[in-house]
């Protein structure tokens, strides 16, 4: 790989909120030293999150309409307590096996559900998503022989005509948002939003075998940043470029034992620097 049927709609207010602490929570961090407006943003997506609270989660740590958007989006926007995240990874499972184990979201859901899954440590179930081949899905479109990604999940049918008149690009933005989690997730490299501009990179990749070679690149103000890997039975080899004036952390999960950068062995669990230039590191997945 190189990378260059939804359920019904929340309600807007409920949309509302999620992005309105988004927004709130990126204008909280004084990466332009305008202290006094970082620390009301940060008031203010606190009172956010409690409204959220208030208003969506029941005791049990069920959200909103209890699909597949409702959990992704509180996940991935840090909307839900801590005594709510493990209540909330369970139902957003369940909504998804519901579905039959296809994604069942729509614009404002897709870009944040294999996000969320990675970050409540479901990479499996994230890839399970990605690789299915029927509708609605990615891959569907791909057997159809799409070179880019469509506005309707089935814009062309299995028998090959057209789905209707209307509503029908053939390269929209929203289900084509799963790009980004392609590179961030599984090129695996991304801008630090304490130093934004890619002058901090971290790379954290998450393995598919069944994706096997990636390889994908981004044109920053500081150069190219480049990264890529490959599968050979359980030993991944995985190559990134940090350019000039840049630097990098590389971030392995746990699934990933054995690393070694350069040559050299690198502890487990954590972190490891990497300066401008071209790194090879390698890697086992874990049984």
């Amino acid at each position: 790989m190189v990378l260059v049927l939804p359920d019904l709609a929340p309600s807007m207010s409920w949309v509302g909120i999620n992005c309105s602490s988004w927004v709130k929570s990126i204008m909280s961090r004084p990466i332009l030293g305008e202290t006094g407006i970082a620390q009301r943003m940060s008031t203010r997506a606190g009172t956010v999150k409690d409204a959220f609270e208030r208003e969506f989660i029941t005791p049990s740590g069920r959200v909103a309409y209890n699909d597949q958007t409702s959990y992704a989006l509180a996940i991935l926007y840090d909307l839900l307590p801590e005594q709510h995240l493990e209540a909330a990874r369970r139902y957003l499972k369940a909504s998804i096996e519901r579905a039959g184990g296809r994604i069942g979201t729509g614009f404002i859901g897709t870009p944040a559900l294999l996000p969320a899954l990675i970050k409540i440590g479901e990479p499996e179930l994230a890839a399970r998503l990605f690789l299915q081949e029927e509708v609605p899905g990615w891959l569907f479109q791909v057997k159809m022989g799409a070179t880019s990604i469509w506005e309707r999940w089935d814009s062309l049918r299995a028998d090959g005509s057209i789905n209707g008149e209307e509503m029908n690009s053939y390269n929209h933005y929203a289900y084509g948002a799963v790009c980004q989690w392609l590179f961030e997730s599984v090129a695996g490299f991304r801008p630090d939003p304490e130093n934004p501009g890619f002058r901090h990179i971290v790379f954290e990749p998450t393995i598919i075998p069944e994706l096997s070679p990636v390889s994908a690149h981004h044109d920053g103000a500081t150069g190219r940043i480049e990264a890529g890997w490959s599968v050979s039975g359980k030993l991944v080899t995985y190559s990134v470029t940090v350019p000039d004036g840049a630097r990098g952390t590389l971030r392995l999960g746990e699934r990933y034992r054995a690393a070694r950068m350069n040559g050299r062995e690198l502890a487990p669990g954590i972190d490891a620097e990497l300066l401008a230039g071209q790194h090879t590191i390698t890697f086992e997945l874990a049984a």
